[in-house]
């Protein structure tokens, strides 16, 4: 095992904004994690909760500086030297997420950017069968699901929108109701992994997400888009803390 990762979760929701950052850590990042586990290819150990053996990060040289994500880097890189990373999912750590909007862009940017940056570092094993847990499952879900499909996510929600002025308006609204019920559903299983309770409240949280939230998340993947198609570098970045996290 090189590596061990907890699950994260968003302490002491202030807003709108970090409550929909706490449904996505629970919903999404913890729960891919849980899935990930079992074909070891798992791209980031948290920053906020996580274990390396010390002989596994002298042999792959440590953090690194060439990429703003270096717990993605360092992650593909243990990987790469055929070490296990595993998710202890009953470890559990409370982080403090962004609470204004400006930092919030801030902070994903880096996130997107850098796991930008770490892709193309190992684009190498891209459908390779060298390693087939990141050929084959851990870098194409980067490449479809983060950069990709989130790309095109704002063109979704504008010919939905369109639809209910045409008269299939009915259908669209069917379709859509029904997909929300499985997001609850599935969400609701996530939560309850995650050990805690689904509420009617999240439900809401969760409906006006996957509208708002998703427009903000494409922003800074075009943000990252065009940072990195004019070749720019960009800086790490200091977040503001309030240490309002509480358990």
């Amino acid at each position: 095992v090189g590596a061990v990762a907890g699950n994260v979760r968003v302490g002491n929701t202030l807003n709108m904004l970090t409550n929909w950052q706490s449904i996505e850590y629970t919903t999404s990042q913890n729960f891919d994690r849980r899935a990930f586990d079992y074909v070891n290819g798992i791209l980031v150990v948290p920053g906020a909760i996580g274990a390396f053996r010390k002989d596994v990060l002298q042999e792959v040289n440590g953090f690194t500086t060439d990429t703003l994500a270096e717990d993605c880097d360092l992650t593909l890189r243990i990987l790469r030297s055929g070490y296990t990373i595993r998710s202890c999912n009953e470890a559990l750590a409370l982080t403090e997420a962004p609470e204004s909007l400006k930092m919030f862009i801030k902070q994903r940017f880096r996130w997107s950017f850098g796991m930008m940056q770490s892709f193309w570092k190992h684009r190498d094993l891209l459908f390779s069968f060298r390693k087939p847990n990141l050929g084959w499952v851990a870098l194409p879900n980067l490449l479809i699901f983060n950069f990709i499909i989130p790309f095109f996510s704002p063109l979704v929600d504008i010919l939905f929108v369109v639809g209910l002025f045409t008269h299939n308006a009915l259908e669209y609204t069917l379709f859509y109701v029904l997909y929300y019920f499985i997001d609850c559903i599935i969400s609701s299983l996530a939560f309850k992994y995650d050990r805690q309770k689904f509420k009617l409240k999240t439900a809401g949280y969760l409906f006006v997400q996957r509208f708002a939230y998703r427009q903000l998340l494409f922003f800074v993947l075009l943000k990252a888009y065009l940072k990195a198609i004019k070749g720019e570098m960009a800086n790490w970045g200091v977040l503001k803390r309030t240490g309002n996290v509480k358990n």
